[in-house]
């Protein structure tokens, strides 16, 4: 199945379990076996935010890993530290946002959409496009920040324009800390969960 590399976590000597987004179950946790050995032919192609074709054989109380094809390795965004930081918050935050088995089309959609963009720009600015990603994914997970009754006087329309414009606007906007924090701390106080300050991250 088509699936996003989120997050690797160590499982025994050579194990490790393999969060991904997969387009057909959503979120699946998969135990990868001997992927920490140096000899193994699969570790390359798991590395955070790859897009692989994954095989995975269904077992009782654990999913295994068993072929992996990668499809796309966003080599441009490895070669540079900040698209590769900023690739790397997208996908981990994802990985702390839901949980196994939640799925939506269109999340896989934009992943797809943003990672692509930013693999083929020479400059990007990572806070705006982390700031739009955001927005969208709580939208698309009911928490529609647009309509929060919460919001500061003034940052409505850059709200609005985040959560729609397609990825070249966005690149192109000024910078607005306000606006970022606002959009940090709904995240935080609507989620429950504890994901880093990307505008710190991508300073």
């Amino acid at each position: 199945m088509l699936a996003f590399v989120l997050y690797r976590r160590d499982f025994r000597e050579a194990d490790q379990i393999i969060s991904f987004y997969t387009l057909e179950k959503g979120k699946m946790e998969i135990l990868t076996r001997g992927v920490k050995k140096i000899t193994s032919k699969n570790s390359a192609h798991l590395e955070p935010f790859s897009l692989v074709e994954a095989e995975v054989i269904l077992g009782k109380e654990l999913n295994y890993l068993g072929a992996v094809q990668p499809i796309n390795y966003f080599v441009s965004i490895r070669k540079k530290l900040q698209k590769s930081l900023a690739a790397g918050f997208l996908v981990s935050t994802l990985d702390k946002l839901l949980h196994e088995g939640e799925k939506d089309e269109r999340i896989f959609d934009l992943i797809v959409s943003w990672l692509e963009y930013v693999d083929n720009q020479y400059t990007v600015y990572g806070i705006h496009l982390l700031d739009s990603y955001v927005v969208r994914l709580l939208s698309y997970l009911g928490l529609d920040i647009v309509e929060s009754d919460k919001i500061p006087t003034g940052i409505k329309n850059d709200l609005e324009m985040l959560s729609k414009e397609n990825w070249e606007i966005i690149n192109k906007l000024e910078y607005k800390k306000s606006v970022h924090d606002f959009i940090y701390k709904f995240l935080l106080y609507n989620t429950d969960r504890k994901v880093n300050d990307w505008g710190k991250i991508l300073k």
